[in-house]
């Protein structure tokens, strides 16, 4: 691997200039990218314009970075795969814009031949948080300090993950939905709920975090409906997914679709069960 010989361009505030960076010259950086002492990028990494990397910051190969990211000191981009299926196969991370990843959070790259990690646009990825391989993160999510998100793990756009979470892998969090601080996720958590535990369960709606991102009251309404009929009646999993398949709203057609998808089950409210065909809901 060839580092490029050039002085580093140095976060504003520093002064001490005797310290280097080691970028690859096979590395793509737009020349507004600022990176801070002593970091290191390596072959086949891109950056878009206007992010900014901290000190001790490594970006690993096979990592795209788009614009206007933040990545703060001791972070760990693209690294291997804490996998024992992974064989030093080429894979990627793949990071979109306007995100923030704060200090030492690390960021796994995919387990597979061509397999991606895949970051959205807007993010909050707070101190020592761990993106395992694979996960595919939305839009607009926060996921706060220490939470650890296993491998093949999903979470949709909006949602909101508390420190010190963590998350079974292959498990999904829905839009909007948030999980408490220090829960231990084991089954999909559907759009809008919220939930908190170890092991979690259902406690409700996201109320707060449906109101941040302007639903309306009628929208609310429809959701409490939607968790009245799959967590309070006495229809049993089949019956709720008909009565779904008849209301005519954007929210139960994203939580039927939700539901359709599972594979390791929905969280229930009372036990941690998945849900079947066959299980009441009451």
């Amino acid at each position: 691997m060839t580092y490029l010989p050039a002085k580093p361009r140095y976060l504003p505030g520093s002064e001490n200039e005797a310290m280097d960076f080691l970028i690859s010259s096979k590395a793509k950086i737009d020349t507004t990218v600022v990176v801070g002492p002593y970091s290191i990028i390596e072959d086949d990494v891109v950056i878009g314009s206007q992010t900014r990397i901290g000190s001790h910051v490594i970006i690993r190969s096979g990592t795209v970075i788009g614009k206007n990211n933040v990545i703060s000191a001791g972070a760990q981009i693209g690294v291997d795969p804490q996998d024992y299926h992974f064989k030093g196969e080429r894979s990627h991370c793949i990071i979109g814009d306007n995100n923030v990843i704060r200090e030492y959070a690390t960021i796994s790259r995919a387990t597979g031949d061509g397999n991606r990690t895949l970051i959205g646009n807007h993010n909050f990825i707070m101190t020592y948080v761990h993106v395992a391989h694979n996960n595919m993160i939305g839009n607009h999510v926060v996921i706060s300090s220490i939470a650890q998100l296993g491998g093949y793990v999903e979470i949709g756009d909006f949602a909101y993950i508390g420190g010190h979470a963590g998350i079974h892998q292959f498990c999904r969090v829905g839009k909007y939905a948030m999980l408490g601080a220090k829960s231990y996720l084991n089954k999909d958590l559907p759009p809008f709920l919220l939930a908190s535990g170890n092991v979690a369960k259902v406690c409700g709606l996201n109320t707060t975090g449906l109101l941040r991102n302007l639903f309306s009251w009628e929208e609310i309404e429809e959701v409490k409906h939607i968790m009245r009929l799959v967590y309070r009646s006495d229809h049993n999993f089949g019956q709720c997914r008909e009565i779904l398949e008849k209301r005519n709203s954007c929210q139960a057609h994203e939580f039927l679709e939700f539901i359709k998808t599972s594979k390791r089950g929905i969280l229930l409210k009372e036990d941690t069960g998945a849900v079947s065909e066959n299980k009441s809901l009451s």
